[in-house]
């Protein structure tokens, strides 16, 4: 039995489009109770309804970017490329031009540009990077990719690799669009004592930052160059409790310390209420740390950093002969 499928569209300028394929369906099994549509079934109708509309969604779209924004005059064609998108209904290969800019309106110019360049630059659509991410963080990497493969044409040759990078991938880009707008968000909240109720004996009230700076020395024969590091840990005060996070990055700038910081209280559970201490070193870099975040602070140094400016004094007076001592005392007398 042979399926016809049609596709019909009508563009933004009133132009027909249509489109037909074909599918077959045997009766074959059809006493063992197999009606209608399998999944592979459905993978290959939808994949190929996938191609039909993206290739005349490209085509539109070069189209309009085709014309001189300044003549109205159509630019010439230079070349073709090609190259493969990944969506959910499949791997669908595309072939576009790359245009040269007008040659009435900028003579002098002769560089050229692909209108379809920045569509999908990962070369997978937006919708495939979510729910991989999405089934990603929910299952392990294995099983989230038998899902898909299930479910989705084109996706069993996908190895479970490919689908942690995605989920990695879309972590970074949400943890660094939160950054981005930490660095300019006022943090610098009023005193809550008085909202909190005073709970002795409480660890999970208080949350504890160690932070340290770290000078880093240019190596002439590696190359490189000469920078300060940030080196600090999150966690809750008391012992037993599960490790906060360790982060660790480059540059001593108020902004990147304060969005940082305020990252890793959040992935500490931190929701406005709470105290936080700050252990670090006499650094004034990290001094300021303490009036960017949310308050009740305290600001603590650490007891290396003491022991350091004591060790001095303890190996001077070590070092003292024993005799001075006497002979102090005699003159004294």
């Amino acid at each position: 039995m042979h399926w016809r499928i049609t596709l019909e569209a009508v563009d933004p300028i009133g132009n027909e489009y249509r489109k037909e394929f074909m599918i077959e369906k045997n009766l074959d099994g059809l006493a063992d109770g197999k009606l209608g549509c399998s999944i592979d079934d459905g993978k290959a109708v939808m994949k190929e309804v996938q191609k039909i509309i993206i290739e005349r969604q490209l085509d539109l779209w070069v189209r309009y970017c085709q014309v001189c924004p300044t003549c109205d005059g159509l630019l010439p064609i230079k070349d073709y490329n090609q190259r493969k998108i990944l969506t959910v209904f499949g791997e669908i290969p595309v072939r576009y031009p790359r245009l040269m800019v007008c040659q009435k309106c900028n003579p002098a110019c002769c560089f050229t540009f692909s209108p379809a360049a920045n569509i999908c630059k990962d070369r997978a659509a937006p919708e495939l990077l979510e729910l991989s991410a999405k089934l990603g963080a929910k299952f392990s990497y294995r099983e989230a990719s038998e899902v898909l493969a299930t479910f989705l044409p084109d996706q069993s040759a996908r190895t479970f690799t490919t689908l942690r990078s995605r989920t990695l991938a879309i972590g970074n880009r949400i943890e660094e669009a939160e950054r981005r707008q930490r660095w300019f968000e006022a943090l610098n909240y009023p005193d809550r004592k008085q909202l909190e109720l005073a709970l002795a004996g409480d660890p999970v009230r208080e949350f504890v930052f160690n932070v340290d700076t770290a000078h880093i020395p240019l190596v002439k024969q590696y190359g490189g160059r000469t920078f300060e590091a940030v080196v600090g840990h999150c966690g809750r005060s008391g012992r037993g409790g599960p490790p906060g996070p360790v982060f660790a990055f480059e540059s001593t700038k108020p902004g990147e310390i304060k969005a940082v910081a305020t990252l890793a209280l959040k992935r500490q559970g931190y929701i406005d209420q709470g105290e936080i201490t700050v252990i670090s070193d006499g650094a004034e870099c990290l001094k300021r740390l303490a009036s960017m975040l949310p308050q009740p602070v305290t600001h603590i140094l650490d007891w290396f950093h003491i022991s350091m400016k004591v060790q001095p004094i303890a190996q001077l007076a070590a070092t003292v002969p024993k005799h001075m001592s006497s002979f102090g005392a005699v003159s004294n007398e």
